[in-house]
């Protein structure tokens, strides 16, 4: 990073054409309360000098060249400490919140509020990321979140999942504003997964393929119906608990869904490789879908205008009617959607219907 990376602005770095700031992704592993606690946590920092600050404190704790996503050995609060010890402007953030295994609100994480996780820094911790299982909508139940901003970023093991989910800030491009921007409203809107298609969405046992939706009432202590074993208890059931108010929405999927009281809004996207998959009956990573991708990314400036902006005369042009057809159904929230368990992604898929007259959206 240090021979790639040039600093353009306070906090912000530039290199092959994009800028960067510096973040990582942290496991806390633990224990509190006679009780182990793991929590994923996003780390901002300002500059390589906090790095060097954060890296000798951390590494007394863990061996950080031994893995992408080191593991801590300590709580939460103390990373938390850790980090603003190293510079008071770093930002930590609890990542994908609600997934089972390792977010802090998540069912085998046993946290059931900020306090309880991070205890006298909880004010510190200004935004939470939602992750791939579910959405701003279903956070804005939850009081505990009311005071905090509601992220949402890739999670991406790979390049090709880059992007799946964004923030799109109304700031200027240094780290200082960001941080401020979490504090201050300061968040345009989110680009989403639809909830269902993250793999911690519902309850259930991968393993004996038993999914069980929460809302059609679930069996006893949470146990597989087939091999009585115990279910990996998900995002929708775990939020439920939590939750203090019923869930609102404006026509979800079909654009900007926006929150009565001025809290962000967010759109529910499906990834352009996943639609091209559909459209053309192969595999996302195939070089069917390569030579489609590349031709319509280049032509409309990016992924996110052509899920959202290009119009649809101008898709068939340069892909082909279906495609277009794929893209004007998500937009419309015409999807059929499979949900995700126990480790096993969901699917969204577009229902395809006619075309109708006057449909284009313009292209900014």
């Amino acid at each position: 990073m240090r021979s790639h990376l040039v600093e353009d602005g306070e906090g912000v770095f530039s290199a092959f054409g994009a800028r960067f700031v510096l973040a990582t992704e942290v496991s806390c592993v633990w224990r509190q309360d006679g009780k182990g606690r793991r929590v994923h946590l996003l780390i901002w920092a300002p500059g390589f000098g906090a790095v060097d600050r954060m890296n000798r404190r951390f590494g007394r704790a863990q061996n950080l060249s031994s893995d992408g996503r080191p593991m801590l050995k300590m709580s939460a609060r103390d990373a938390v400490f850790a980090a603003l010890d190293a510079d008071e402007r770093c930002v930590v953030i609890p990542a994908h919140v609600w997934t089972p295994w390792y977010g802090m609100y998540g069912s085998k994480s046993g946290f059931d509020s900020m306090e309880e996780c991070f205890s006298d820094l909880a004010p510190l911790i200004t935004a939470i990321e939602t992750g791939l299982s579910s959405d701003p909508a279903m956070n804005w139940r939850v009081r505990d979140i009311d005071s905090r901003a509601i992220l949402s970023f890739s999670d991406a093991h790979s390049t090709r999942t880059m992007g799946r989910e964004l923030t799109v800030f109304s700031a200027p491009a240094n780290f200082s504003s960001l941080a401020n921007a979490l504090r201050n409203g300061g968040i345009l809107e989110t680009v989403e997964f639809h909830p269902e298609h993250g793999k911690y969405h519902l309850d259930g046992h991968r393993k004996c393929g038993v999914r069980i939706d929460p809302r059609d009432g679930g069996p006893p202590e949470n146990r597989c119906p087939v091999c009585k074993g115990g279910l990996t208890v998900g995002v929708l059931s775990r939020l439920s608990e939590l939750a203090s108010r019923p869930l609102f929405y404006t026509q979800p999927g079909r654009g900007l869904v926006t929150h009565p009281d001025g809290r962000p809004p967010f759109r529910s996207l499906v990834p352009l490789r996943d639609l091209l998959s559909f459209s053309l009956s192969v595999g996302p990573a195939s070089k069917k879908v390569d030579r489609l991708y590349e031709p319509l990314v280049n032509e409309f400036a990016g992924e996110l205008n052509v899920l959202v902006y290009a119009p649809p005369d101008d898709l068939e042009r340069v892909a082909s009617s279906r495609v277009a057809e794929a893209i004007i159904a998500v937009r419309e929230g015409r999807v059929e959607v499979d949900a995700g368990y126990d480790g096993v992604y969901g699917s969204v898929t577009p229902r395809i219907e006619r075309l109708d007259a006057g449909q284009a959206m313009m292209f900014p």
